[in-house]
């Protein structure tokens, strides 16, 4: 049973402002008192407590201590009206208190009656509640209903393994499927590849055998034009200079030692020697032998002539110099 302390009276201290003790006080000390309540207490009505506030006697009786009820009337209803609200609130907090302590005592009385019942099924062996066992052999309808679980649990358990069997087997067709094309893949990578490596093979040989054919028609030509040009005595311009290159310059600025080295080292003449070529160029080319033609030089390319004879000139010096060494 919960205890509930009885409520005390209300308290207030002296140096709370609204307490009616203290303005209560103030009016007393205020008015005298008269010999008709001598005998009386100071306060006729000492109990703080009651149940409404307007017209109750906690203020004395106006004729008692001579003042109007006019003058009464703020004094004696603020303080018993505060007086009143906490009252109130006091009480409504005392049942709040009780409503709460009451639904505890509630949650622990029904915990210790579970733990009772679960100690006397414990106690007694015996189980709160059939086992499943049990119920296949006492309930029809639970065992139908286990057995349809079960049939439908191996049917689903043999489409489950059918159609993993099936998606394993189409997985393992498609894998040889894509080894098959891969294979094929490469084989007709590779059949590409070597074809096309003999087409560049046979691009290169016919190169080469342009470029040969190139280089000995242009030595063929270079050859015809030196001796036509010695069995002749027609005048001479810079075009009609038989240069050692494969291809006859326009300009001065075709002339390059390169383009001369590379035609006086082709194999042309296959039984001489790179040093061989080199002397039979000079021959021909040294600014002294050459000089023999040069009163059938025109006036307007003598210039150029006898620079590009110079430049083919040095480079001649300087491969020899290089074969030398």
């Amino acid at each position: 049973m919960f205890y509930t302390p009885s409520p005390e009276p209300t308290y207030y201290p002296r140096h709370y402002a609204y307490s009616p003790k203290y303005y209560t006080d103030d009016i007393h000390a205020s008015y005298p008192a008269s010999s008709s309540s001598s005998s009386q207490s100071r306060y006729p009505h000492p109990s703080m407590r009651r149940s409404h506030t307007v017209g109750t006697p906690y203020v004395p009786a106006h004729e008692e201590y001579g003042y109007d009820s006019s003058d009464a009337e703020p004094y004696g209803r603020m303080p018993h009206t505060y007086a009143w609200v906490l009252e109130q609130q006091i009480a409504e907090m005392l049942k709040e208190n009780e409503e709460t302590v009451r639904w505890v005592h509630e949650q622990q009385a029904r915990d210790v009656t579970r733990e009772q019942v679960a100690f006397r099924i414990l106690s007694s062996g015996r189980r709160a509640y059939p086992t499943f066992e049990q119920l296949l052999l006492h309930r029809p309808e639970v065992r139908a209903r286990w057995t349809e679980s079960e049939r439908r649990w191996k049917r689903w358990e043999n489409e489950a393994e059918d159609t993993f069997q099936e998606e394993l087997r189409r997985l393992q067709e498609y894998r040889r499927q894509t080894e098959r094309h891969r294979a094929a893949y490469e084989r007709r990578k590779r059949v590409e590849e070597e074809r096309e490596r003999l087409r560049r093979e046979r691009e290169r040989e016919a190169l080469k055998s342009q470029r040969r054919e190139a280089e000995k028609e242009a030595g063929r030509r270079y050859e015809a034009r030196w001796a036509e040009l010695l069995s002749s005595s027609e005048t001479l311009g810079f075009r009609d200079i038989p240069w050692p290159m494969f291809s006859q310059p326009r300009s001065l600025q075709d002339i390059t030692p390169s383009k001369v080295a590379m035609f006086v080292l082709s194999p042309l003449h296959p039984g001489e020697s790179r040093r061989d070529k080199i002397r039979n160029a000079l021959k021909r080319w040294h600014p002294d032998r050459f000089g023999r033609l040069s009163a059938r030089v025109e006036e307007v390319d003598r210039e150029a002539i006898e620079e590009g004879v110079g430049i083919v000139a040095r480079c001649l010096n300087d491969l020899l110099e290089r074969q030398s060494q």
